[in-house]
């Protein structure tokens, strides 16, 4: 419980104190068009209040990180990146970047609390908030794939749908190299089986569900899989790859075996 709510808040505090929001202030009235939730709104927040919630929010998260009254300061941090980044989903068109973070750690604000990862209390109550994200990580990749095949069937992968989105890419100037792009789009058996991989994986991950030891599989697969969008489409995912990381990431081994490192160290006699 300590290792989701620890990372969970050091991805909330990177990227609100990295993000952009100031930029948001200023825009016309004409063009906000909030979600439900921001409604009650009638147009961007100015830049003095998305300054102080973004501030807030950074040191909300900082303070989460640091065990200081973690139910209460990672509520915090969360609601401060929830409405900020709804905002940022009110200029016409919906952001879904940071979407699978703010669902799996939603589990959080009402799961219990481990304020040190020295608390070695088994508690059967801290095993729902990290069942919960793992479901939520899981049919996120899962509908995900099964979106593409509702709507194209398999010639989505069979034909060159995937080709010409990397060569949207090449054209852009939003991937730091156009290299990567243009050598798959020239290859078109690469390009497929490019595409078949990715409907393979995202339907796959279902299988983080029942078998615990391809967790740290999936977990390396998919940052490798954002980081070749992002080197071909410019697109920026850190937010899921952190996300998957995070809940993937094996807690119930690690930690025991840093907190038997640590006592060992500190009964072993000391040498001068």
């Amino acid at each position: 419980m300590w290792g989701l709510r620890t990372g969970f808040a050091a991805v909330f505090a990177l990227r609100l104190a990295l993000g952009e929001y100031r930029g948001l202030a200023g825009q016309p009235a004409a063009l906000f068009h909030p979600p439900s939730f921001w409604r009650a709104l009638d147009q961007m927040p100015s830049v003095e209040v998305l300054t102080a919630l973004q501030v807030l929010g950074t040191v909300l998260a900082v303070l989460a990180v640091l065990s200081w009254k973690p139910r209460w300061t990672f509520a915090g941090a969360w609601l401060c990146f929830v409405f900020l980044e709804g905002l940022v989903g009110s200029r016409v068109k919906i952001s879904h970047n940071e979407v699978l973070l703010i669902v799996a750690s939603f589990p959080m604000l009402a799961a219990p609390v481990a304020e040190s990862w020295r608390d070695r209390h088994d508690d059967p109550a801290m095993g729902w908030p990290h069942r919960a994200a793992l479901v939520v990580v899981a049919f996120g990749y899962f509908f995900t794939g099964l979106g593409k095949l509702r709507e194209a069937g398999l010639s989505w992968a069979t034909s060159d749908n995937l080709k010409w989105s990397l060569a949207a890419g090449v054209r852009s100037t939003k991937p730091p190299t156009d290299a990567i792009a243009q050598f798959i789009v020239d290859h078109d058996v690469l390009a497929n089986g490019l595409a078949f991989a990715t409907l393979a994986v995202e339907l796959g991950f279902l299988l983080i569900l029942f078998r615990p030891r391809s967790r740290p599989w999936f977990a390396a697969v998919i940052t490798s899989f954002h980081l070749g969008i992002y080197l071909t489409l410019g697109l920026d995912y850190f937010s899921w790859v952190a996300a998957v990381i995070v809940v993937l990431l094996p807690w119930e081994d690690l930690i025991p075996r840093v907190q038997a490192r640590s006592a060992n160290r500190a009964m072993s006699p000391s040498t001068s």
